[in-house]
């Protein structure tokens, strides 16, 4: 309470937030609450549903009134309605939660803070975290205290729902790319990189990523499969250097103490729910 007394006053700066969805009722309105609890006193919220045949388009209406904007329609994936999304968004950070991820409470405001310091980054990282079907922490992953990887190699140690970037930066390279489904984000990264991004780490938990049956890291493997070596292919990522170079990156977490945080606090969180998690 003290500090939000302390802080209310700041000019923080604009998020904008885009939750794509498609039948993903069963999850949805826990990620919308997610996002809306937050209680961040400059969001944008924009929900892109892809025409949904179960209760998701219920659901938004249920909260409608707390939303930017939504729409739901057919559309090409993914990347398509994050591209969406984003066409119209005003936030000088930008990210998307899917509609079975989350985020911590303070969430938001951690990112702001962190990028506030470091305002020429065009990333934003906090501490990740993997959930069961239920919800409940399974494991936490701080990202390394200082970015000591090379993007040549395609070393990302972050988190999706955990990782935000400036509207500049994502506009600066174009986007996602639409015909991406599996690796639309750490190719983003990629770019964003390669392109003189500066990424600095968030202080606390961000985000969570939700492993279940019916998601794509379960059941679309053969996505996966095949967009990862044609990046790296096409990139010109041989596999060797890509091997050390992620030998490189655990020695370098090893050192700066992030492994050892992330055991530390997947100790004392598993089972928990982010809700609960101040």
């Amino acid at each position: 309470m003290k500090e939000d007394v302390l802080e209310r006053d700041l000019p923080w700066p604009r998020i904008t937030v885009v939750t794509p969805s498609y039948n993903q009722g069963q999850y949805l309105e826990s990620t919308i609450l997610s996002v809306l609890d937050q209680g961040y006193p400059n969001l944008e919220y924009i929900v892109v549903d892809g025409g949904s045949t179960d209760d998701s388009v219920e659901i938004i209406r249920r909260y409608e009134r707390h939303l930017t904007g939504w729409i739901s329609e057919e559309d090409g994936g993914q990347a398509h309605a994050i591209e969406k999304g984003f066409a119209g968004a005003t936030g000088e950070l930008l990210n998307w939660i899917n509609s079975d991820d989350l985020l911590f409470p303070g969430a938001l405001r951690r990112i702001a803070r962190a990028w506030m310091a470091e305002p020429r980054a065009d990333l934003v990282a906090g501490v990740h975290a993997s959930c069961d079907a239920e919800g409940r922490i399974t494991r936490i992953s701080a990202p390394p205290c200082r970015a000591a990887f090379s993007p040549r190699c395609w070393i990302f140690p972050v988190g999706q729902p955990s990782t935000f970037f400036t509207r500049r930066g994502y506009l600066r390279v174009g986007g996602v790319r639409r015909d991406l489904h599996a690796i639309m984000d750490r190719e983003l990264y990629y770019r964003m990189m390669r392109s003189g991004a500066r990424l600095v780490a968030a202080k606390g938990l961000v985000g969570a990523f939700r492993y279940h049956d019916r998601g794509k890291t379960a059941c679309r493997r053969d996505l996966w499969r095949r967009e990862i070596p044609e990046f790296m292919g096409s990139n010109g990522i041989s596999s060797r250097r890509h091997a050390a170079a992620r030998c490189w990156m655990r020695l370098v977490r090893c050192i700066d103490g992030s492994y050892g945080r992330s055991w530390a606090m997947t100790r004392r969180l598993r089972g928990m729910m982010p809700q609960a998690v101040e």
